[in-house]
């Protein structure tokens, strides 16, 4: 299958009309439209459904359109990778986010990384926590960033720093009463929470927090893919969200109070994953950093909760 079909799917299915992609594509909507009748062909599924010059995709055609953008995201990776080394850098580390992570802490750790060792290039692939072990084991990233604690055999998943989650609540919520809340309060309302696949780290900590506590399911409002999209639903009062300390603070949302949560919830940590068959001094270096920059976050006496895995 060739990456320029993959392409032209991804933006009919931004567009959701074959006249707009095909301007965006500067190609023929005519051809364009045979093009993916022959990707669906190929697949044996149905990927869009079309309707009076409107395009809509199908529950098979959204998953499709997933793996199309990380396929794209791996290829335009390596396409870069190469052309580092013909422009004379001596190395460069592909690292994988997972769970759509965008803390402060491995903000810094990317820029630690610039400053320190500017030959050495760094590509970010964004992907879901279920794809970093297959991406490690395929030799597609070096390392992997995600809050998903669960062990893995074969692999290398080393905690660098903690965070406490908050809530994030609507202005004029009754909650908005406690200075801290618990989980128990949390869950007599609707909650914004994260995607059980495409953000798996967020949600299993969650959810195992309610196991260990013995606190039944949540009321799910709206399910997202990172803390953008749950902060802009709670503003908009779809229900309450949970979020990390650090990500919180980063933002100002006058429409969201942020309370911090009772112990049960347990301390977010975040992971490097890395593969026990792979090695190189610039991923060790790599992790010494995400390391100084875990010990310099530490809280001191912190004695929050976390869960054993």
């Amino acid at each position: 299958m060739k990456l320029r079909l993959l392409r032209y799917f991804v933006v009919v299915a931004e567009e959701k009309s074959f006249v707009k992609a095909a301007v965006r594509l500067r190609v023929d909507p005519t051809p364009l439209s045979r093009a993916i009748r022959d990707l669906e062909h190929d697949i044996g599924v149905d990927l869009l459904a079309r309707a009076k010059g409107r395009v809509r995709l199908t529950p098979a055609g959204q998953a499709f359109r997933e793996s199309c953008l990380r396929l794209l995201a791996l290829y335009d990776e390596a396409r870069k990778h190469a052309h580092s080394v013909a422009n004379g850098s001596r190395e460069r580390l592909r690292i994988g986010i997972a769970d759509q992570l965008a803390q402060p802490n491995l903000m810094r750790l990317l820029a630690m990384s610039r400053e320190e060792e500017p030959a050495t290039g760094i590509g970010i692939l964004w992907m879901t926590a279920g794809d970093l072990l297959p991406a490690l084991d395929h030799d597609l990233i070096d390392a992997g960033v995600t809050v998903d604690g669960d062990v893995v055999s074969s692999f290398i998943k080393e905690p660098i720093w903690s965070e406490r989650p908050i809530a994030a609540i609507p202005r004029h919520h009754p909650l908005l009463s406690l200075e801290r809340v618990s989980i128990a309060d949390v869950l007599r309302y609707p909650l914004v929470l994260c995607h059980p696949e495409q953000c798996a780290g967020g949600y299993k900590l969650f959810m195992k927090s309610l196991y260990i506590s013995g606190l039944p399911p949540p009321i799910v409002a709206e399910y997202v893919l990172g803390h953008e999209s749950m902060m802009m639903l709670v503003g908009a009062g779809y229900g309450i969200g949970f979020g990390l300390e650090t990500q919180a603070a980063t933002y100002n949302y006058p429409d969201i109070i942020i309370r911090p949560v009772t112990d049960e919830l347990a301390t977010a940590r975040t992971f490097i994953v890395t593969n026990k068959a792979r090695d190189s001094h610039e991923l060790q270096r790599f992790i010494e950093r995400a390391r100084r920059i875990g010990r310099a976050a530490e809280p001191e006496g912190d004695d929050a909760a976390s869960v054993e895995n």
